[in-house]
């Protein structure tokens, strides 16, 4: 374990980075807009084990080659960006389903699918990626040997705080949709705001990867 003043200072600067809102978070809201709070928080579940699957993969090297190589990243961003931009299109689709689902007070989406997407959406974030590539290994005592060890120990400490904060976006936006649905046109529109937001996020994610 690295040493307790390192510890605090990774949960510092690991809640300043997850804080602020990228895509983990918007996605997050998207997810909550569109289907409510059950389906937000599966979704935080599914990226926050697809984040802590990419840290993990730090510690053997692969975010280390993401972090050192412009063409892997770049080759990340779109990935990510792309099937962002695939499940916002998919919101748009369906966001007829998605109001006759509030009626009939059915789940609008498998809760594995959306385990699975958030899963896709964590692990595929270059920002996760190159935060652990660069930042995480700045905290590990060498000296101490186990460096693999100390690198997933912080890495559960990010991944903790990661499910709380996103967990609180989801229940805020899940909420928020349940306030606005009067009625099953008004839900069918904030299920389209919300495919249009998980879009733009994936286009932004695409632009930012060539904009390194």
């Amino acid at each position: 374990m690295p040493p307790i003043g390192d510890v605090i200072a990774f949960a510092i600067a690991s809640f300043l980075i997850i804080i602020i809102p990228g895509p983990s978070v918007l996605f997050t809201i998207g997810r909550g807009i569109s289907f409510g709070r059950k389906a937000a928080l599966v979704n935080v579940a599914g990226n926050s084990v697809g984040m802590l699957t990419g840290s993990l993969a730090v510690a053997i090297g692969i975010g280390s080659f993401v972090q050192s190589s412009d063409v892997a990243y770049a080759v990340v961003g779109v990935l990510g960006g792309g099937y962002l931009i695939y499940l916002g299109y998919d919101a748009v689709k369906t966001r007829k389903d998605v109001a006759q689902a509030l009626v009939t007070k059915a789940d609008p989406k498998p809760m594995g699918q959306l385990f699975r997407q958030g899963f896709v959406v964590g692990f595929l974030n270059p920002k996760s990626l190159v935060f652990f590539a660069a930042i995480l290994p700045q905290f590990v005592d060498r000296s101490q040997g186990q460096i693999i060890q100390q690198m997933i120990f912080l890495a559960m400490i990010f991944f903790v705080i990661a499910v709380l904060s996103d967990g609180t976006w989801g229940i805020v936006a899940g909420t928020a949709r349940h306030w606005l649905a009067g009625t099953p046109t008004r839900i069918e529109k904030i299920s389209g705001a919300g495919g249009f937001v998980i879009i733009a996020l994936g286009i932004s994610v695409i632009i930012s990867a060539f904009n390194r």
